[in-house]
């Protein structure tokens, strides 16, 4: 891959949490929500994220997009170092969307003063900012009139229409979408992914797509890495994860949905419940994968490539 045709890279990215013991308050443990991620995203691509809750996605989302400071490690943004501040050459180029569209906009605002908002921090005059607020509204689908309307007045879909429109306002070249669907039923779900999916081919933007959804990864996304414990456990194109899974997580993860033909055998793997552990010198997934051996008892596997641009964490493959 090119140096060129890289839009954003991480280097060994890492973001804790400090967790205090109540009976020991001196004792200080980490959750390792990012740890160690080293990832590189295509300008024009999408790339999806996918995990269980709680494996450091959002976390890892909001850290790209600015909205948390790293632990340690490196944000590259077009060949720029944006890990501990943005350039005002680059505000608005990285946004993000979150999943819950029914607290993302302050209820007592007009949907026209939300759109605005962004625009006007980047010293926008208030009359460019309506007639873009205008041409972002109705690229998302909403008529002009929505312009006056406040968020109570719309559905579950219709604020999330205006979410994306506030997110695109800026022109960004990076878009973070945390779950965009997920509180959404089935519907609406499928029309904001085939929005989305239009706005990327016409606005030429680079997505990174949280989700945990298999199947909308798939609808989306041209490269998908898996998540466990803070780490990419696997990268690979959409077809090399899905025909070909190299990771035992990834396997489980894919064999928890059901075939389309219900008349075909489905027998999950359904692992025990057990508490993620932040190993630092064996395999995080240890306790819970069926093809463990020796080696996983005391070594960190790192990335192997197994074929072409896909990368596994797994010692089964060395």
């Amino acid at each position: 891959m090119s140096e060129s045709s890289v839009i954003l890279k991480t280097i060994s990215l890492r973001k804790y949490y400090e967790v205090r013991s109540k009976f020991l308050k001196r004792l200080k443990q980490f959750v390792k929500a990012v740890d160690d991620v080293t990832i590189e995203i295509r300008r024009g691509e999408t790339l999806a994220i996918v995990g269980e809750s709680g494996s450091g996605k959002t976390t890892l989302g909001m850290v790209l997009g600015k909205l948390l400071k790293p632990t340690d490690g490196k944000i590259l943004f077009k060949d720029l170092d944006i890990t501990h501040s943005l350039p005002n050459s680059l505000r608005g180029k990285i946004r993000i969307v979150f999943q819950d569209p029914y607290s993302a906009l302050n209820p007592r605002l007009r949907i026209v003063d939300s759109l605005i908002e962004p625009l006007q921090a980047m010293s926008v005059s208030k009359k460019d900012a309506v007639e873009k607020a205008i041409h972002y509204l109705q690229l998302v689908g909403l008529p002009e009139p929505y312009m006056n309307y406040y968020p109570h007045m719309l559905s579950g879909g219709q604020r999330q229409r205006v979410v994306i429109a506030r997110a695109l306002i800026t022109e960004p070249e990076f878009l973070i979408l945390d779950e965009p669907t997920s509180m959404l039923d089935a519907s609406t779900q499928a029309q904001i992914l085939r929005l989305l999916r239009s706005i990327k081919k016409g606005k030429q933007i680079t997505y990174l797509f949280i989700t945990h959804n298999l199947a909308v990864a798939r609808y989306m996304a041209n490269r998908i890495a898996v998540m466990y414990a803070g780490q990419i456990v696997e990268i690979g194109s959409r077809n090399s994860i899905f025909q070909n899974p190299l990771h035992p997580y990834t396997r489980t993860l894919l064999n928890a949905y059901p075939p389309p033909n219900p008349r075909s055998k489905w027998n999950p793997i359904i692992p025990e419940e057990l508490t993620v552990k932040y190993y630092e010198n064996k395999c995080r997934y240890i306790d819970r994968c069926p093809f463990k051996v020796q080696k996983c008892e005391n070594n960190m596997p790192t990335d192997i490539e197994v074929e072409e641009n896909h990368y596994v964490k797994c010692f089964l493959y060395t």
